[in-house]
This record gives C-alpha cells, structure tokens and sequence, in this order.
C-alpha cells in the first residue's frame, strides 16, 4: 500500500550542517519521506496529529532533527507510539459505526484546484466509485472507500501545487490534501469547534 499523507509541499533542507549545541527537546524537527519526496520540518505537535489522525502509519519513513536516514515509524529509535491500540480519530475516521459489520457506501463531495492533471484525477476519481463532475473543480462521490482512501488515491495522481478537499457527506468526516499549514489550521478551528459564531 502506498503510503500517502496530506502535507504541505516538499523541502530540502541543508542536513549537512551541524548545529553547534544540540536544539532543546521541543525544536527538534521530524521529516515525512513518501516515496521519493520529503516534507516538512514538523514540529512534534504536528507530528502526533498526524499519527493520531492515522497519516503516519507504522510503515512511514520519518527522520528526526539532523538525521540523514530514514526509519519505518514502528522501528524510528525516536519515536514511541503504540501503532497497534486504538487511537481516536476526528477527522476522516474510518472506523465502524456500533452495529456496523462493513463500511457503508457514502456520498461524497469533492472539491480543489487540479491543474495538469485533471484526467488523471478525474480517473483515479472513477475507480473509487461513482462520480459525476458538477462544476468547475467539484465533483460528487458514491463510494465505499473510506474518506482517507480516496484522499489517498487521489493524492497520488496529484502535483505538487495542486490541492482538494474530500467531504464525506454521509459519514461527516474530512479530508484534504495540500492546502497549506494556514488553512489546515484555520479548517481544524471551524470543522471541529463547538461554536458556531
């Protein structure tokens, strides 16, 4: 399975300097590898959103600080994280409503800007299911993959400077790829806040 997450564009950083002391424990930064790409720096606190919303799985390739190798997640010396318990999930959550034997067929709405790769997207978008083109960059979804799978699947026919959302009208669950830290935040703060004003 190919190991998809939804990050802000890739960067090089210049590993081979060393720092003159050793950054404290909180300035340490964690690097994500998806198959030849790097992203980040990432704050630790980005980091475990991610591992609590299942974006880094057991299999991701993180380096940590100024490490130059990459370690699969469950064997990273640095890092502790139990990948086989339950972990809460509030956005895209795949997990079985009580009663549920096998994840429903769900109505999604799709919407971002592809550029270069709009057949691409729209054929990825097909394979997972039922879809139709409505408008512009928007497209209607029914499917039975979860909200991160189809994330995932359409990521991986994505460029780099092309983002969507993926809305999971049936289960009330989102996801998103490539919208930039700003707007990851401001879209955390209104998706999940208990205020409406």
């Amino acid at each position: 399975m190919n190991d998809l997450l939804d990050l802000s564009e890739p960067i090089s950083p210049d590993l081979d300097e060393e720092p003159a002391t050793p950054p404290p424990f909180e300035s340490v930064k964690w690097r994500v590898k998806v198959g030849e790409q790097v992203y980040g720096p990432y704050p630790r606190s980005r980091l475990l959103d991610f591992l609590k919303e299942g974006r880094v799985a057991a299999h991701t390739l993180l380096a940590c600080g100024q490490d130059k190798d990459f370690h699969r997640a469950d064997k990273h010396p640095q890092l502790r994280w139990d990948f086989s318990a339950p972990r809460k999930r509030r956005f895209g959550e795949p997990r079985l409503d009580p009663g549920e034997g096998e994840h429903p067929i769900c109505n999604y709405f799709i919407a971002g800007k592809v550029v270069s790769s709009l057949a691409a997207f729209e054929k990825a978008l097909s394979e997972c299911g039922r879809m139709a083109r409505i408008s512009g960059d928007m497209w209607v979804l029914r499917s039975p993959m979860t909200v991160q799978q189809v994330r995932n699947k359409l990521s991986a026919v994505s460029r780099t400077h092309e983002a969507f959302v993926v809305v999971n009208a049936t289960r009330d669950r989102l996801a998103w790829h490539n919208i930039g830290v700003e707007n990851d935040v401001a879209l955390r703060d209104v998706w999940d806040s208990d205020e409406v004003q």
